[in-house]
């Protein structure tokens, strides 16, 4: 008998062994206050990180026909993320690619990529809420693929109001959570790294707010009967009405869910201009619903999307804390297998080696995030462009953090670290007083011990195209050189006598260049060498990235010169030129009308793929210039901008491509405005059922200049009337030393059909302030002149219209002192056209906006 029972003892703990290891989860709660905190320490929770999508969806095809490992992928990109200190995880599961017909999970390739995902994670120390169903296609930016699934031909409404749907998406729901990972041995339900889930992504309600209620309180149902004791959140903040928030702070749910698009979405290139206005408060119109206090709060998905610059993301941590949220992830990560097409969502562009200065500004979000507390206000626009330990600038594409023990910064900076002594953390691009880098690439150091610093350099890269227009994988947006790069570090721990080691097969030392890699950077001095020898382990550094190889040319040249500017301005003309192989001469070749040949001047590399003109000649006088670029690389010349294996000096040298200049003095009018110029950077309101609009381009007066033609259609008690706007902070700034003698602002416009219109004028400036003068439109062609002293403190629309469409679509800055305009410090103009009482249509014309004497 004790035979018996002792072996039946060794067979029940062989079974239990061999069982998932189903511990209980440690995670989180939400408080009677709303406030998720740690179960351990009762601590308030602050996450923050990305959406990443390689598991599903388009970015799982693309890796799939590049013949590339999906997994080695994940790895990739989920260090990445470690690097840059995220410690959050959001993302919509295609429950159409992981579904049935009537709901079962299927066991298949992209639930088996999404397991080993969220174990990378958390061995990362990555922290995850996941939104089981996003009911959105698979196809994207492709076609939608057909699908088996039971969502398949549903529209999202259904999701609610159609009882088989409901039906599988409660079986789909409870095997989800359920599901156990194999490559953690234990369900999402007790994964202690899984802190919560979001029942669906984004959904769209019917009208009746009790039909809303219960389906939210039949999910939630679903899973509590599944044993899942971890909170469960649901969207408030899409398509938005105080019928559904009311309905949904009324379920069982433990939070609610936002996302923010300050920017709005697609805007198919990249967005000119000063943005923090549009981040400058989260305005939430719930918080006084019933309900609302006792839910915690996390943002889903945010981007600044079409924002090339890197200054936008601390600003948005700010908000968010300063409204109360807990968790936020950006939309979303590009996988760096595929990032350098941009393809999957190319409104969005985030990776750490193609868009550096991005990523970085992103770290420095996530320590705002973490460190900014909840609740707390840093006052207004511009004020609250600093704050904490962090601050942000348009006019230095700017992200800083300058703490006792890190130093972070998106681009090059001037900041002086408050303790150069105590730093502990390095990171940024481009120079400061710590780290002079040429590069163009992404770098960190970490303090390891007295005299030890961890140093790592990625590629340089370089935008060749806009990453935010039309994506394919046909063609590259942004491009990785692995150069030799000048590198002085100025850290007191180091000394000015330093040895840097090797520690990745990349990293290499040559006097004072290095190629990207990974390194020990160590005093010359007083340094316990048993500590050095301990850290001298070598690293692998981004093994298996794949960096495409079809490229038609091995020259890069961007024209990042102005098309109008003053005879005394060199900085006039400015590009990025960047090769496969080393750059010897760079030369500028100029021509005016009836010239048979060229002026040449030598363009100046005065950092990463920077080249400029080092002074100004004297064919840089008043008129029209053609110009293009000649780059002598690998024995060849290449001439841009027609890309020709061609030297100008050549006798039989052609081209039918340049690029222009417009050159003038100080005594001429300023173009603030130019239809052919500038209609492609222009920013419009969402269109909509109480605002439709269209805007033709057309001859303008006298068939001289080009005009834009609106139309549009407006409705509603509550009408903002039309408006556009158009960033002028550039056009303004070689100007700004003699704009003293610039009286009036001159503007070219007709109305359409009626006799006369109102049109109100309005300046933003850098102090937050916005001034406005009315004029009034007859239907001929006029200019019309309004002197500078006639602006008065008006309202600004803000433009583009943010998502959630609930946020503020106007600004007074009520906090600054009532100055006059100074023109000098103009952001962005706006042409706004009010209705009338029972108006419903606004047509007018608009050919040009001048700066005069």
């Amino acid at each position: 008998m004790k035979k018996t029972v002792c072996l039946f003892i060794c067979i029940l703990a062989g079974a239990l062994w061999s069982q998932p290891n189903e511990k209980k989860a440690d995670g989180v709660f939400v408080d009677s206050s709303g406030v998720m905190r740690w179960n351990g320490t009762q601590q308030e929770v602050s996450l923050f990180g990305v959406n990443y999508t390689t598991p599903f969806a388009y970015a799982h095809r693309a890796h799939k026909r590049l013949g590339l490992s999906l997994k080695k992928a994940i790895d990739l990109d989920v260090a990445q993320m470690k690097r840059l200190g995220l410690d959050a995880f959001r993302v919509h599961v295609w429950e159409k690619e992981i579904t049935d017909s009537v709901g079962n999970l299927l066991k298949n390739e992209h639930l088996d990529l999404f397991d080993y995902l969220l174990a990378k994670l958390s061995e990362n120390g990555i922290k995850s809420i996941i939104t089981p169903i996003a009911w959105w296609g698979t196809g994207w930016p492709e076609p939608d693929i057909p699908t088996a699934s039971y969502t398949r031909n549903t529209s999202k409404g259904e999701l609610i109001t159609n009882p088989a749907v409901r039906q599988a998406q409660r079986r789909y729901l409870k095997q989800f959570v359920e599901h156990i990972n194999p490559y953690k041995k234990i369900s999402y339900k007790n994964d202690p790294d899984i802190l919560a889930f979001e029942i669906v992504n984004e959904p769209r309600h019917p009208d009746s707010a009790q039909q809303v209620t219960d389906y939210i309180n039949e999910m939630v149902k679903v899973f509590r009967s599944s044993g899942l004791k971890k909170p469960v959140f649901y969207n408030i903040s899409e398509t938005w009405s105080d019928i559904q928030a009311a309905a949904i702070t009324a379920a069982d749910i433990d939070g609610i869910t936002f996302q923010w698009y300050p920017t709005n979405l697609v805007h198919g290139s990249m967005l000119r201009g000063n943005f923090l206005l549009n981040v400058n408060r989260y305005s939430i119109p719930s918080a006084s619903l019933k309900g609302y206090a006792s839910k915690a709060k996390m943002v889903y998905e945010f981007d600044a999307a079409d924002v090339g610059g890197s200054y936008m993301y601390p600003a948005m941590a700010r908000s968010f804390r300063e409204a109360g949220m807990q968790f936020a992830a950006m939309f979303s990560y590009d996988p760096t297998q595929i990032a350098w097409s941009n393809t999957e969502y190319p409104t969005h562009f985030l990776n750490i080696l193609y868009s550096p200065s991005k990523a970085i500004s992103l770290m420095i979000a996530g320590k705002a995030f973490r460190t900014v507390p909840m609740m707390h206000s840093y006052g207004q626009f511009p004020e609250n462009n600093r704050f904490e330990n962090i601050r942000v600038s348009y006019e230095e594409d700017l992200s800083e953090m300058n703490s006792e023990n890190e130093f972070y910064y998106s681009n090059n900076t001037f900041t002086i670290p408050k303790n150069s002594s105590s730093l502990q953390h390095i990171a940024g691009t481009g120079s400061s007083p710590m780290v002079q880098y040429n590069g163009t690439g992404a770098y960190f150091l970490d303090k390891l011990d007295s005299g030890i610093w961890r140093l790592e350099v990625y590629p340089d890269v370089m935008w060749i195209r806009d990453p935010f227009e039309q994506g394919s994988m046909k063609k590259q947006v942004s491009r990785l050189f692995w150069n030799e790069r000048p590198l002085q570090l100025n850290m007191p721990d180091l000394g000015e006598i330093y040895i840097l080691h090797s520690l990745s097969s990349s990293a290499k030392v040559k006097g004072n260049f290095i190629t990207p890699g990974i390194y020990l950077a160590v005093r010359n001095s007083n340094v316990n060498k048993k500590n050095v020898k301990s850290y001298m382990k070598k690293e692998r550094f981004l093994d298996g990235l794949y960096v495409p190889d079809g490229s038609t040319s091995s020259v890069y040249v961007v024209n990042n010169s102005r098309e109008n500017s003053l005879s005394s301005d060199p900085a006039s003309f400015e590009f990025q030129i960047a090769g496969d192989r080393k750059i010897f001469n760079v030369h500028l070749y100029v021509k005016r009308f009836g010239w048979r040949g060229y002026a040449k001047h030598w363009l100046k590399n005065i950092e990463g793929f920077r080249y400029v003109l080092p002074d100004t000649p004297k064919v840089l006088q008043q008129g029209i210039v053609e110009y293009c670029v000649a780059v002598e690389s690998g024995g060849k010349v290449f001439t841009y901008p027609e890309g020709s294996h061609s030297d100008p000096n050549d006798w039989d040298f052609s081209t039918t491509q340049h690029w222009q200049m417009s050159i003038q003095e100080n005594e001429e009018p300023i173009l603030l405005f130019d239809v052919q110029r500038d209609r492609k950077d222009l920013l419009f309101p969402n269109f909509s059922r109480s605002l439709r609009y269209t805007v033709d381009y057309k001859n303008g007066p006298a068939g001289t200049r080009s005009a834009l033609s609106f139309s549009a259609i407006v409705s509603g008690p509550a009408s903002l009337g039309f408006t556009c706007q158009i960033d002028i902070s550039k056009t303004v700034l070689p100007f700004r030393n003699g704009l003293r003698n610039y009286k009036n602002i001159s503007i070219h416009a007709r109305a359409i059909g009626d006799t006369s219109r109102p049109m109100i004028i309005k300046i933003l400036a850098k102090s937050g302030e916005a001034f406005g003068s009315t004029i009034m439109l007859t239907n001929s062609w006029n200019e019309i002149s309004v002197p500078l002293s006639a602006f008065e403190r008006t309202v600004w629309r803000i433009l583009p219209d943010s998502y959630p469409l609930f946020l503020e679509k106007t600004w007074e800055n009520s906090e600054a002192n009532p100055d006059a305009l100074d023109i000098g410090q103009a952001l962005s103009i706006q042409i706004a056209v009010p209705s009338g009482k029972n108006e419903k249509e606004l047509r007018f014309e608009l050919s040009s906006i001048s700066l005069t004497k």
